[in-house]
């Protein structure tokens, strides 16, 4: 069996306001050709397709167009699961429909993944079926099937494999959403032991479905201690309740596919391989380096599986860039072949840069996000730092603004600043601006 993981698409997701629905879109279109090329019967999507739980129309769309190509009319199946940024309700509600086509969506944890009320009875199955073999129409049977299923699994049966495969599943699993109070104390350290201990527990529960003769699969979307995060994973725990340990990842699973983090990376310390796919775009500065990717996973039962990462060449790269001019930095914004690129930039000058330098600088490449000019002064030696402690409010204010922005800010926005830190701060509290 070829099982495609991947996760954390943020679909509907900006960059200071700029739209990346076009690069999702382009990221789908090369996914899709990636399950044709690799001939994958099996997607899992580990959480967070979604930026937030009320996406853009323009978000949903391109979701369920993704949906219905990943799954070939049913002939592929595909698993999904809600992350923290995915509305459960909003994710599982075209279930209906979506199993008719080999698409299973789970909300919550402990979900029923067993036969509905609607779903078709085996006597309407094996009636369905003899009819297509009399009629010679083997290639149309009913494609991708559930088979079985019950609270946090699912067996699902495949056209083109010889062997089912039972997935354990635990959707996002915050407190709320397990709908349980996992300890009455508030110490950290008893919150983060009674927090991976019902994770495991759920897991656990999944995975005491896997056979020999199954493909055995774990799927969630959580933090997994020793993970490496990024800047662009927002309301993520990475040290407080909600952070598991490698031993709650189940022994007996072939593949554990997780999401939540953006960086490509194998989870430490577990007794079988567990992957984070990433997420397929660049979404924050701090990703800037890294080889975005989906994973292949080949898996028989009774043999270890075999993982491939699949580079991803959708989206445009985020570069850092430095220059030691703004003559320098013109030049290269003014480049035709710097163009298709989202842009940190960071420029070295003996004075600020007056409003149509910047103006020009915007009009040349629209792919600026950031700006930092570093002035002379601004970037101090280590040994140096301390002495801001003696500088007034009022200097650090001036130098914060400078090294962001580039310009010396007037009296007037300085008054404004000294006003409204007067108002929201108590009398006796010390500031201090982080340079």
């Amino acid at each position: 069996m070829r099982i495609l993981h991947t996760s954390d698409w943020h679909l509907g997701r900006t960059l200071e306001g700029r739209s990346r629905i076009l690069e999702q879109r382009e990221f789908i279109n090369e996914l899709c050709h990636i399950l044709e090329s690799e001939k994958i019967d099996l997607v899992i999507i580990a959480g967070d397709l979604f930026d937030t739980y009320n996406p853009s129309a323009a978000a949903e769309e391109l979701f369920f167009e993704a949906l219905e190509r990943m799954s070939k009319e049913g002939e592929r199946a595909v698993v999904v699961i809600a992350g923290n940024h995915d509305s459960p309700e909003r994710l599982r509600a075209a279930n209906p429909l979506a199993c008719r086509q080999g698409i299973y969506l789970f909300g919550v944890p402990g979900e029923n993944a067993g036969f509905s009320a609607s779903s078709a009875s085996e006597e309407e199955i094996a009636a369905t079926v003899e009819g297509l073999l009399e009629e010679g129409q083997r290639d149309k049977l009913l494609g991708s099937q559930r088979v079985d299923g019950g609270a946090g699994w699912i067996e699902i049966q495949m056209p083109n494999c010889d062997e089912n495969a039972v997935i354990a599943l635990l959707p996002y699993p915050s407190e709320k959403r397990l709908n349980e109070i996992l300890t009455e104390s508030m110490e950290e350290k008893e919150l983060q032991k009674a927090y991976s201990q019902r994770v495991a527990l759920a897991l656990k529960e999944g995975a005491k479905h896997f056979r020999s003769d199954t493909v055995n699969i774990a799927v969630s979307h959580l933090y997994v201690l020793g993970g490496v995060a990024s800047d662009s994973e927002r309301d993520i725990q990475l040290g407080g309740a909600f952070v598991v340990e490698p031993s709650a990842i189940p022994e007996e699973a072939h593949y554990t596919a997780l999401g939540h983090l953006h960086r490509f990376q194998r989870v430490g310390g577990t007794a079988t391989p567990c992957y984070y796919s990433g997420s397929p775009l660049c979404y924050s500065f701090s990703e800037s380096n890294q080889q975005k990717q989906v994973v292949m996973v080949e898996i028989t039962p009774e043999e270890d599986a075999r993982i491939q990462p699949i580079p991803i060449t959708a989206g445009k790269p985020m570069l850092i860039k430095r220059f030691s001019s703004y003559q320098e930095a013109y030049d290269w914004c003014k480049s035709d072949e710097n163009q298709n690129i989202w842009l940190h930039l960071e420029i070295e000058l003996e004075e600020s840069l007056s409003n149509l330098e910047l103006e020009e600088l915007n009009k040349l490449h629209e792919g600026i996000i950031y700006r930092r000019m570093i002035l002379p002064g601004i970037v101090l030696p280590d040994e140096e730092k301390e002495r801001l402690q003696d500088l007034t409010l009022e200097q650090q204010f001036q130098r914060f603004v400078a090294r962001e922005t580039g310009t010396i800010p007037d009296q007037e926005i300085i008054n404004l600043f000294l006003e409204l830190l007067q108002d929201g701060g108590d009398e006796d509290e010390t500031h201090s601006i982080e340079i």
